[in-house]
C-alpha cells in the first residue's frame, strides 16, 4: 500500500468518525459555549477521533493529510459547531508545526510510542523576546488569543531574538507559562482562546526552531507551504462550514413556516437571495479546490508555489470569509427572533463576524491580491507574510504574475518577512 493511499485511508475513516460524533457535537455546542470550552465528553471524543494528527507528519504516526483533505475535515467540523472548528483548526496547525519543525533531539521525547503532545499557541505572532544564554535562551514575553489553551499539553512561543533580530519559535510547557483565563469575546466563545505569558522562562536549543518552509525537517509537501498559506487554508475550510451550515438552518427555519403567514423566510425575495448566498458558497468551494489542487500538483512536484498560486490561494480565502460575512446579514435580515434569541442562529452569526477577523482574511488582502493580479506593481513585487512586499521605488519595470514572475526580494512595504 503506497503512502498516500493509506493517508487517502485513513483521512477517509476520520471523516466517516467525525460523521459518527456529529449529533454528539452539536447537542453539546450549547454547553461548551458556556463553559468556553469545549465540553469533556466532546475533548475525549475529538482525541478519539484521532483528528488532532490531521497534519501531523507520517513518519511521526500523523495523517499528513493533503490541503484538500484538510478542507474537508475543518469544513465538516465547522458546520458542526463553529467554534470547535476553530478550535481545532488552531490545535492541529500548531501542534503539525512543531512535528514538522522540532529537532530530531526533541521529536523522540514528545512523539513516541503512539502519543503526540497537543500544542496550541502563536508561532506567527512574534511578540515575545529571547535572550541566548548557553545552550539555549531565556525567553519572555506575552502572547494574546491562542484557541485550545485550555486542552493543551504544550504551547508555541514566537520571539524576536535580542541583539540579532532573529525571529524563532519556542516550544515549552502549558504549566511553565502563566494563563490568563480572560476569555470573554462576542463569538467563538468555546474556544478558550487565552492569552499566556512566559516571565524568563528556559528553553533548551532542542526545543527552538525557525518557522518557514525551508526550515522544516519532516513532511512532504504541506512541509513547502508557509504558515500564512495554511492559515488561510485553514480559515477558508472554517468559513465554508459556517456558510453552509447557516444556509442550512434557515432552510430548516422557512420549511416550518406556513406560507400563508408571510413570513419573511418565505417570501419571493428570500428566496431569492438564498439562491444567490446558495450559488456563493458552492462557487467559492469549486475555486477552493480548484486552487488547491494546482497547489498541490505543484508542491507534488518538489517545486514551490508561484506568485500566482499564492496570490489566488489568498483570494480564495478572502472570499470564503466574505460569503460567510454575507450570509450572515441575510440571516440577520430575515430570520426575525430566531437570531434576536439565544440559540443555534445567533451563535453560528456572531461566530461568523468574530471569525472574520482574522488577518489572512481581511478585505485589504482583496485590495492586495487585486494589485498583484492586475500587474501593475513594479517587478519584484511579492507576498511577505501576510503583506505584500513592494520593492523601493528605485526599481523599475512592471511585474507579470504566473510561473515565470520574478520573486526576487525587495524591502517590503508594511512587510512581516519573507515566505
Amino acid at each position: 500500500m503506497t503512502v498516500d493511499t493509506q493517508v487517502n485511508e485513513e483521512t477517509g475513516s476520520l471523516l466517516a468518525e467525525l460523521t459518527d460524533i456529529y449529533p454528539l457535537l452539536q447537542s453539546e455546542a450549547e454547553d461548551s459555549e458556556r463553559l468556553r470550552r469545549p465540553t469533556p465528553v466532546v475533548q475525549d471524543a475529538l482525541r478519539d477521533s484521532g483528528v488532532f494528527k490531521l497534519m501531523v507528519p507520517a513518519e511521526l504516526g500523523g495523517l499528513e493529510a493533503s490541503p484538500l483533505q484538510i478542507l474537508e475535515v475543518i469544513e465538516k467540523l465547522s458546520h458542526a459547531d463553529a467554534s470547535l472548528g476553530w478550535l481545532v483548526r488552531a490545535l492541529t496547525s500548531e501542534t503539525a508545526t512543531a512535528a514538522a519543525y522540532l529537532s530530531d533531539e526533541a521529536v523522540p521525547e514528545l512523539f513516541a510510542d503512539d502519543t503526540y503532545p497537543l500544542v496550541a499557541g502563536q508561532s506567527t505572532a512574534f511578540t515575545g523576546r529571547a535572550v541566548r544564554e548557553g545552550g539555549g535562551y531565556r525567553v519572555s514575553g506575552v502572547w494574546k488569543f491562542a484557541p485550545g489553551v485550555s486542552m493543551a499539553t504544550h504551547l508555541n512561543l514566537a520571539v524576536t531574538v535580542e541583539g540579532t533580530g532573529e525571529r524563532l519559535v519556542c516550544l515549552v510547557p502549558r504549566t511553565a507559562m502563566r494563563i490568563s483565563d480572560n476569555w470573554d469575546m462576542l463569538g467563538l466563545r468555546a474556544t478558550a482562546s487565552l492569552d499566556y505569558r512566559a516571565e524568563e522562562v528556559r528553553v533548551e536549543d532542542k526545543y527552538v526552531f525557525g518557522i518557514g518552509p525551508e526550515n522544516a525537517r519532516r513532511g512532504r509537501c504541506m512541509s513547502r507551504v508557509s504558515p500564512a498559506l495554511l492559515a488561510g487554508l485553514h480559515q477558508a475550510a472554517w468559513s465554508q462550514g459556517v456558510a453552509r451550515r447557516m444556509l442550512d438552518e434557515l432552510r430548516d427555519l422557512t420549511r416550518r413556516k406556513d406560507p400563508s403567514e408571510s413570513s419573511p423566510v418565505t417570501s419571493d425575495e428570500f428566496f431569492a437571495e438564498f439562491a444567490r448566498h446558495f450559488s456563493h458558497v458552492r462557487g467559492t468551494m469549486a475555486l477552493l479546490r480548484e486552487t488547491w489542487r494546482d497547489n498541490e500538483s505543484t508542491l507534488a512536484t518538489g517545486a514551490q508555489l508561484n506568485d500566482e498560486q499564492e496570490t489566488m490561494s489568498r483570494l480564495a480565502c478572502s472570499l470564503a470569509t466574505r460569503t460567510a460575512l454575507e450570509i450572515s446579514q441575510l440571516v440577520h435580515r430575515f430570520a426575525g427572533a430566531q437570531v434576536m434569541r439565544n440559540g443555534t442562529l445567533q451563535r453560528f452569526f456572531r461566530d461568523s463576524h468574530a471569525g472574520s477577523q482574522h488577518r489572512g482574511s481581511s478585505h485589504i488582502v482583496t485590495q492586495k491580491c487585486g494589485r498583484m493580479l492586475s500587474g501593475t506593481l513594479p517587478a519584484g513585487s511579492h507576498w511577505g507574510f501576510f503583506d505584500l512586499v513592494i520593492p523601493d521605488p528605485a526599481s523599475v519595470g512592471v511585474r507579470g504574475i504566473g510561473p515565470s514572475a520574478s520573486s526576487g526580494a525587495g524591502k517590503g512595504v508594511g512587510a512581516t518577512g519573507k515566505e
